[in-house]
């Protein structure tokens, strides 16, 4: 794959998690993806979900066939 391939299944991946995270964080239950941690700071389980998509999706760009 050249660079540009690289580069262009990165941004995918970044677009993709970017899509996920907002998508989650403005669902109806994004309150219950809520903690707060040992500092006393809210917090959101928000981003595990739009890194697992963004990573699949870079991934899946750039396999080799």
């Amino acid at each position: 794959m050249t660079r540009w391939g690289r580069l262009l299944a990165a941004g995918a991946g970044v677009v993709a998690a970017r899509y996920v995270l907002r998508e989650v964080r403005t669902a109806p239950v994004a309150p219950a993806l809520e903690r707060t941690n040992f500092r006393g700071r809210t917090v959101t389980l928000a981003g595990g979900p739009a890194l697992a998509v963004g990573a699949a999706t870079a991934g899946a760009l750039g396999a080799h066939r």
